[in-house]
């Protein structure tokens, strides 16, 4: 009867642990946004303290008082086990409860993807608490302090993190090494790198529409940019017959661009734009620059670069040894002149340094898809597609998912979608792009993200964009949307115009309520889920 008692009193000890871990799903979550960095899961941390600290110090004070009333109870009552195994039980219970109650996958942008390295990284909390666990109960055996384990919820997680890196980068490593046997067995495949602060993904699928003109194109999927990312494109979709790879590249912190040419080994580099991007990671604009020119400096000395030609990128282009165009402005290898914009495509001539024109019809919409298409075109060019293949292609171009996209709804509105493709830069077309719509013009918008110390500026100055765009501003967060309220109050925009929720979905309940069948409505960025202020989301 003791040995029984004695393995009921353990379960009780060790139920805290079971309950942490489905507690953890919002942190997990988290950690997987910050794409499983510390030092961005620190930022979230701290950003998001309140639902990253108050659920695990909440269940802990709840187990400590049922781990208490439990052992109570059992000492006073003659059902000793019974009730040392209902209270754990119930400790589980709770734990999923709490896990229900702070994290819902229905009410998230992205939800937490249960991948191999979750699971690991679960197996590495479990781990990492019943060692705490065991250890209190050698050092402090009174009955109720493992309850109080949870309160740490978010460091048992990192600490976590941390002893799973050595294994995450070895089964990294495993992958990489797959991913470069199966390019390495395609003879021929000419390897094409695009990065840039904006625009790579539009370019990606741009080049990829041109370029099957004539190839077999495999491009990375959505905006797949990271090097498992890349990997699993590489291991999944690559088939014998693919004559052309083209992987996106994304960078938030200072290596990733190099790390992922070491594997992909690009002869083809496109560098679309050096802007205000992931400043909170990289610092200044000048180590985005240094990143993104990682790819440059990876191709071969017979490779062939292309830029566009702005400020930062020309100052790139003119450092640049190998083989190069750089397009954009007259004179340059590649420009467009006599363009025609409208909400519907956009009409042009190609105009190319030797001389040739090529007239040119797109379905897609703005200057910026212009820009686009002249990049993706250069490598075009260079890799031998025809005049009439290059015309043929662009014309059969389409605008990619969330950016820029416009839709007529079945009551006439029209929703213009730049929700995933939000930044100083893009934002500027986008704006412009509803200035040219008649009707009632609407922003949605939380603003945008990971700017670091610049980020009030840009909110200000977007302010006094929307105001000359908009007649009526839907701002989502009232915290980081200040300054953009500055802005819009700066240039005379109505203050009764200025509507400030905490959630998408309020104001999306806000423009229902108030619809018209003239109303043109712009969603400029959707916020990852770690820079939300609400407690929940969804359209």
């Amino acid at each position: 009867m003791a040995d029984a008692r004695s393995f009921f009193y353990w379960l009780l000890w060790l139920a805290p642990v079971a309950a942490a871990i489905p507690a953890a799903k919002e942190l997990l979550h988290f950690l997987q946004l910050s794409s499983y960095q510390l030092s961005g899961f620190v930022l979230t941390l701290r950003r998001q303290w309140k639902k990253a600290f108050l659920p695990g110090l909440l269940l802990a004070l709840a187990l400590f008082a049922l781990a208490f009333a439990a052992d109570r109870a059992a000492r006073w009552m003659g059902y000793t086990n019974a009730v040392l195994a209902g209270a754990a039980a119930l400790s589980l219970g709770l734990g999923c409860m709490t896990g229900r109650v702070v994290y819902s996958p229905a009410k998230v942008v992205k939800p937490l993807a249960v991948t191999g390295r979750v699971r690991r990284l679960v197996a590495a909390l479990a781990l990492v608490m019943l060692a705490a666990a065991l250890l209190l109960r050698r050092w402090a055996p009174v009955m109720g302090l493992s309850a109080l384990l949870p309160a740490l919820l978010p460091l048992w997680v990192a600490v976590a993190a941390m002893i799973a890196w050595p294994f995450e980068k070895l089964v990294s490593y495993l992958f990489i090494r797959d991913a470069v046997r199966i390019l390495d067995a395609q003879l021929g495949l000419i390897r094409i790198g695009v990065t840039g602060s904006y625009g790579k993904t539009s370019v990606k699928f741009i080049l990829k529409t041109l370029l099957s003109e004539k190839y077999p194109v495999l491009a990375t999927r959505q905006s797949f940019n990271t090097p498992m990312g890349v990997t699993r494109c590489i291991r999944e979709d690559m088939r014998p017959e693919h004559r052309v790879f083209i992987a996106e590249m994304g960078a938030r912190h200072r290596r990733d661009i190099r790390d992922l040419t070491r594997f992909v080994r690009p002869e083809i580099g496109i560098l679309t734009a050096v802007g205000p991007q992931h400043l909170e990671t990289l610092g200044d604009i000048d180590r985005v620059a240094e990143t993104k020119f990682d790819l440059i400096r990876a191709l071969p000395p017979d490779g062939f670069a292309v830029f566009y030609n702005d400020g930062i990128c020309r100052s790139l282009y003119d450092r640049t040894a190998v083989p190069k165009a750089i397009v954009g402005l007259p004179g340059d290898d590649l420009w467009a002149e006599d363009q025609v914009l409208t909400n519907a495509g956009s009409a042009f001539t190609l105009c190319m340094k030797d001389g040739r024109r090529i007239p040119c019809e797109t379905a897609l919409p703005g200057e910026h898809s212009i820009r686009n298409i002249l990049l993706a075109a250069a490598v075009a060019l260079h890799l031998g597609i025809s005049e009439a293949q290059l015309k043929r292609g662009i014309a059969w171009l389409r605008p990619v998912a969330s950016r820029f996209q416009a839709e007529t709804l079945p009551d006439g509105r029209i929703v213009i979608n730049n929700a995933f493709n939000s930044n100083p830069e893009s934002s500027k077309g986008a704006l412009t792009m509803l200035a040219a719509y008649p009707g009632r013009r609407i922003v949605v918008t939380p603003g945008f993200i990971e700017l670091g110390k610049h980020e009030d500026t840009y909110h200000f100055e977007f302010g006094q964009r929307i105001a000359r765009s908009a007649e009526l501003a839907l701002l989502i967060g009232p915290r980081r949307t200040r300054c953009i309220a500055d802005g819009l109050a700066a240039a005379g925009f109505p203050a009764e115009n200025i509507c400030t929720f905490a959630t998408l979905r309020e104001a999306n309940d806000h423009l229902a309520a108030i619809a018209t069948p003239e109303d043109v409505i712009l969603y400029e960025n959707d916020l990852p889920d770690q820079y939300a202020e609400g407690k929940r989301r969804g359209k």
